[in-house]
């Protein structure tokens, strides 16, 4: 349980916490830990999902596919950099916009909405400051996904520009 505290320390959702070991103590409780082989499917896209899950070790490989139904790879996240995935399932019902999977045997901490809810009746400060982080990080996310479409539409307006015609 220690090892979990300190790992809840260093993940930005908690940083409101990280001196408060109580507080801390009652967030890990909303966790199981969870373990997955090299290659398996932790998350698959386009498929309905409620799972937050912190690496606790090894790595994982975020994919999405395109319109060829292609997969490639968005980004490998590591233990070392003290990250998690899943966070907009804690507040939607929604289907999962990407696929993740383990890239080595990997351990995770896992909690769902319903513990999450039910932890937010019970601890409404903390919840809401749990959520806007999540808040905070999804608007950073909606700015970057804004700035490149401008920037794939310069792109596009230069090249048809350049070219004439968009053959």
């Amino acid at each position: 349980m220690n090892d979990n505290l300190e790992l809840l320390k260093h993940i930005v959702l908690f940083k409101d916490f990280k001196e408060n070991i109580e507080v801390l103590q009652k967030i890990a409780a909303l966790f199981v830990e969870r373990k997955a082989r090299k290659g398996d499917v932790i998350i698959q896209e386009g498929k309905e999902g409620d799972e937050l899950y912190i690496i606790k070790e090894g790595s994982v490989r975020v994919l999405k596919n395109t319109l060829q139904n292609e997969p490639y790879t968005v980004v490998l996240l590591s233990e070392d950099q003290h990250v998690f995935f899943g966070e907009i399932g804690l507040l939607l019902n929604d289907r999962r916009t990407a696929t993740v999977a383990a890239e080595v045997d990997s351990t995770f901490l896992v909690t769902n909405r319903k513990k999450f809810q039910e932890f937010g009746e019970k601890e409404p400060l903390v919840a809401l400051l749990i959520t806007r982080q999540i808040a905070q990080i999804l608007a950073k996310r909606l700015h970057k996904t804004n700035e490149d479409v401008v920037t794939l539409f310069s792109a596009l307006v230069t090249e048809i520009d350049t070219s004439g015609s968009m053959e």
